[in-house]
């Protein structure tokens, strides 16, 4: 029997198994449009603050009420994560000087008190498309499947929150105010998340926060690699 089959968590109850596919794509659905509005309306960091808590505390509400234990892990890994980026974004902000936050607001280290959340919400959305994928495409084929797909979605993301208010980049070459570098570095960040999903996923426990923190590593890593290629 394979590693991946083995770290598959045992059949969901019937709620999760009924309800999670639709809602999971309904909850990413609304999380676009609403970015989409948010972009439209260019009103700042107070709806990057609603955005990524109310997504949050859905994903959240959704897995208690459907006993969903693949959710409430997926999101955990992801809580774990994003706040393991920290280092990432300070590095972005101090070290780099290209990513400016508007001030005053609410922050944490160099980063908005919102942000891990936000990537909550992100790392939520793709790794639920990265579980759909992992038993028949299994975890490295799965990431490398990822690649372009978060080399493209999240800098789109990216570019929606520049045109919210929520942040901006300077000094450094551009598309539409998105960095070449933050394609390269959406990029690369995901490879690792359906392997470490598998094991977060699949055992739980403590293997929600140590597959977090790795996340975190590998998200400064790209930033590292991909700013010195092309920032």
């Amino acid at each position: 029997m394979s590693t991946t089959s083995t770290l598959l968590p045992a059949p969901a109850p019937s709620r999760a198994t009924q309800y999670r596919l639709p809602v999971m794509l309904g909850l990413m659905t609304l999380g676009i449009l609403a970015l989409i509005h948010d972009s439209l309306t260019g009103l700042g960091w107070t709806t990057a603050a609603r955005w990524g808590y109310s997504l949050t505390a859905a994903y959240a509400l959704y897995a208690l009420w459907a006993r969903d234990v693949v959710v409430a892990r997926l999101l955990g890994f992801a809580l774990a994560a994003g706040l393991a980026e920290l280092p990432a974004d300070a590095y972005l902000v101090h070290a780099t000087n290209t990513l400016v936050y508007p001030q005053p607001e609410p922050m944490l280290w160099a980063s908005p008190v919102y942000m891990p959340f936000s990537w909550a919400v992100v790392l939520t959305q793709i790794g639920f498309v990265a579980w759909l994928l992992l038993p028949r495409l299994g975890p490295w084929r799965t990431g490398l499947l990822l690649v372009p797909v978060s080399g493209v979605l999240i800098p789109l993301y990216e570019k929606w929150a520049i045109s919210a208010g929520w942040w901006q980049y300077q000094g450094a070459p551009s598309w539409h105010g998105v960095p070449y570098y933050i394609f390269l570095a959406e990029a690369l960040l995901m490879l690792p998340v359906p392997w470490l999903l598998l094991h977060a996923v699949g055992r739980g426990g403590r293997w929600l926060l140590l597959a977090g923190l790795a996340e975190g590593v590998v998200m400064l890593l790209a930033c590292l690699i991909a700013f010195t290629l092309l920032g």
